[in-house]
């Protein structure tokens, strides 16, 4: 580190001129920068669930639907039909909608003079004038289960659904629908419904959070640096290294088209938060060496004595970020990681190459020997003889600790419906409550048939499908050709049944294969149909059981003719979960492995490497616990809670034994040396985990609620793994005295007694 020190300050002026134009490169690239709240791209192309969806998606006319749910006292009075066949007429023409569907043009089969009869329920021509007209076809529609899915049973609300064509930007669209939709001037209260429309939302909650967190984080860092260090280079320079690492990572996400996500969005929080400590160990070493006015020589000095702790340091948050690349199966969890690591890479960097840099510019005046690190010696001494004193009730007190957490661990559940990210009161969960009375829900469930269609014993054992699907539980208003072609068997005197011949079912499909309505539920070759379903948003313990559920009935229905398989949100839903608790279990285990062998090599001792870990060990498992105990669930926002808190936490651990090695080399006792560490770095320590900690809780002012929890669980991970690295590793220390802190004083006194 000395060697690298001199390099630094020695090139200072071009490591500052590079400095200042990649931030000016990449804050021109910010421009670029998206957002994706898609959860279905989080997942692998390669997912089952996802090649699936994709598939109905391209073959039917896509696999998302846009909701849009008209409510008045009554759906059914002339005007406003009026209202809803216009509107329907008008969403026909925006761009990335393949079908839509609504009272105004769905399909009326009725009996006629010639056997039978297939149009559209009203149009131009035939809506209501009169109040007898009205409710005629009000009485009509609700005697018929075929328009269950299109209008509430009391006839207050009616919806129009918008079905997306697959590959299109389905924000864009939904955007350009409630454009559409806004300027028709609809009397009627108007709900926006279903996942495109939810996609909006979350894309303005992430913009949201950006504009506001971001800011807010700042100035919280801000505030810390300057009560803990009181001057402008002790709050600037810190703070600069957290500004230009995360407009160099957005920068670089913009360069590469990497959108941001419901999670990455959390990036700039998190590097403001996490970046500082780097600075702010710097510039405390610098506060601490003033006996050295000389401004150059302070700077190599500073960066000669605890570069290679803040490198570590550093290299330890990545390992805990990289270890989402290698232990995550969702997608935008890898893509955390990666930019994550960047981010703290670029913190790390501009820590100990610009900030010295600066720093070897200034002038050290008379005014700055006193700019220097006020430690109480006698406070330092009086916290170690305490710990000293209760060195076995502390290490009890943490065993008692960790049994109970343990317990509150085993209590955690999970959760990935969409909804809960936002919170209770906004309008998004108003409308799904109002869907979910209405019409059971809005999240869309397939089920792909394959089979000849033509074939009644096909179409008997589909009808089985749909009667299991509505006796299941949390899955509504199935609908199928089945249905259709019932209806049709009905009109025709025949009885609302699958008809016993080929040939009848070949008539019927003949009648209606022109319409819409068919090439949305049978692929043209006749040899596949789907089957579509609303489910309601429940918790996901239920999702698993639906979807598990599902998997099993079918497994026992499957032949050679005759196959069905599963697809949509709940399945989608449900592979998130898995990917949940499978990116918990790898990434934190790589995690624990990285931090182990770093903190080992840095104490050439593998006993070393384990004390290391034990503070971020106790604390996951503590956090983890009160997260059983408090109902926090894990989501894809508190999932991340293990790595970035061994990433972060370690560095406490990996400071606290690199001073300790220090002043265990002068010659001082065990004793003597933590009283030191304390004193010193351990005030520094304190300070990175207050303005962390302060940082994270910016996040409970998140529109996004699972980041609201996030945040709440860093803190408590940050104050935790300070206090254990503080309290208990001391106590720990003082009763087992390890051989590789002993070994260092047994070298310094060999070097005595040969001098």
């Amino acid at each position: 580190m000395k060697k690298f020190s001199e390099f630094v300050i020695k090139f200072r002026v071009i490591f500052i001129l590079l400095t200042l134009a990649l931030t000016l490169f990449f804050v021109y690239s910010m421009k670029n920068l998206k957002i994706n709240p898609d959860l279905v791209s989080y997942l692998p192309e390669s997912d089952e669930a996802v090649k699936l969806s994709k598939y109905i998606g391209n073959k039917y006319g896509g696999n998302l639907t846009a909701v849009i749910a008209i409510e008045s006292d009554d759906v059914f009075k002339p005007e406003v039909l009026t209202e809803i066949y216009a509107l329907t007429e008008s969403l026909k023409y925006v761009d990335g909608v393949s079908y839509v569907t609504s009272l105004a043009n769905i399909i009326d089969i009725k009996g006629g003079e010639e056997g039978i009869e297939i149009g559209k329920l009203i149009d131009g021509n035939t809506i209501p004038r009169t109040t007898e007209e009205s409710e005629n076809l009000k009485r009509y529609v609700l005697s018929k289960d075929t328009y269950k899915n299109i209008v509430s049973r009391d006839g207050r609300v009616a919806l129009i659904l918008c079905k997306l064509m697959e590959g299109v930007d389905k924000i864009k669209v939904a955007r350009d629908i409630k454009k559409v939709v806004e300027s028709s001037n609809i009397k009627s209260k108007v709900y926006y419904g279903g996942l495109p429309f939810q996609m909006i939302d979350m894309n303005d909650l992430i913009l949201n959070d950006l504009n506001t967190l971001t800011p807010l984080v700042a100035f919280v860092i801000l505030v810390v640096l300057f009560l803990s260090f009181r001057s402008l280079k002790g709050v600037i320079l810190p703070f600069l290294s957290v500004g230009l690492s995360t407009v160099w990572t957005l920068g670089l996400m913009a360069i590469l088209n990497l959108p941001l996500t419901i999670i990455s969005n959390s990036i700039p929080v998190i590097l403001t938060a996490v970046g500082s400590a780097y600075g702010i160990h710097v510039i405390n070493k610098y506060r601490e060496d003033s006996w050295l006015i000389n401004p150059v020589e302070r700077s190599v000095t500073t960066i000669s004595e605890v570069g290679l702790a803040v490198v570590l340091a550093g290299v330890t948050t990545i390992a805990g970020f990289i270890s989402f690349i290698f232990g995550s199966y969702l997608i935008m969890i890898r893509e955390f990681g990666v930019f994550s690591a960047l981010g703290v890479l670029f913190a790390l960097v501009v820590s100990i190459t610009f900030i010295p840099s600066v720093l070897s510019f200034f002038n050290v005046g008379k005014t700055d020997k006193v700019d220097k690190v006020k430690v109480s010696k006698k406070w330092a001494n009086f916290v170690v003889n305490l710990i000293s004193r209760l060195r076995h009730p502390i290490i009890a007190f943490n065993l008692v600790l960790i049994l109970v957490s343990i317990v509150g661990v085993i209590k955690i559940n999970r959760e990935v419906n969409i909804l809960d990210y936002f919170k209770p009161e906004a309008q998004i969960r108003k409308t799904e409550e109002m869907l979910k009375k209405n019409f059971g829900g809005s999240l869309p469930l397939y089920v792909v048939v394959k089979g000849d269609i033509q074939d009644p014993n096909v179409l008997k054992k589909m009808k089985e499908v749909e009667n299991f699907l509505e006796s299941f539980g949390d899955v509504h208003n199935p609908l199928s050709i089945v249905d259709v072609i019932e209806e049709m068997n009905f009109v025709m005197g025949e009885g609302r049944v699958v008809p016993d011949t080929r040939e009848k079912v070949s008539n019927l499909i003949f009648l209606i294969e022109g319409e819409e309505i068919f090439s949305q539920l049978v692929s043209p070759e006749k040899d596949e149909a789907i089957i579509q379903a609303n489910v309601t948003y429940v918790n996901s313990n239920r999702i698993s059981e639906i979807v598990n559920g599902l998997e099993n009935y079918f497994g026992k229905i499957n032949g050679f003719d005759f196959s069905v398989k599963q697809t949509g949100m709940p399945l989608i839903y449900k592979h998130l979960d898995d990917a949940i608790i499978k990116s918990q279990i790898q990434s934190l285990i790589l995690a624990l492995i990285f931090v182990f062998v770093i903190i080992s090599f840095q104490l050439s001792s593998i006993v070393g490497g384990l004390l290391g870990v034990v503070p971020v060990s106790l604390t996951i498992l503590v956090v983890y616990g009160f997260m059983g105990y408090a109902g926090i669930p894990l989501d894809i926002a508190t999932v991340l809670i293990a790595s970035v808190s061994i990433g972060m936490g370690i560095d406490y651990a990996i400071h606290f034994f690199n001073r300790l090695k220090m002043e265990l080399k002068e010659g001082v006792s065990i004793e003597q040396g933590l009283s030191r560490v304390l004193g010193t770095t351990g005030v520094a320590i304190l300070i990175n985990a207050l303005s962390v900690s302060l940082g994270f809780l910016v996040l409970v002012f998140s529109s996004v609620v699972p980041l609201q929890r996030f945040g709440v669980m860093i803190l408590l991970t940050m104050v935790l793994s300070a206090g254990a690295t503080l309290v208990l590793l001391p106590a720990i220390i003082l009763i087992f005295k390890p051989r590789f802190l002993v070994k260092l004083l047994e070298i310094k006194l060999k070097e005595e007694v040969v001098q």
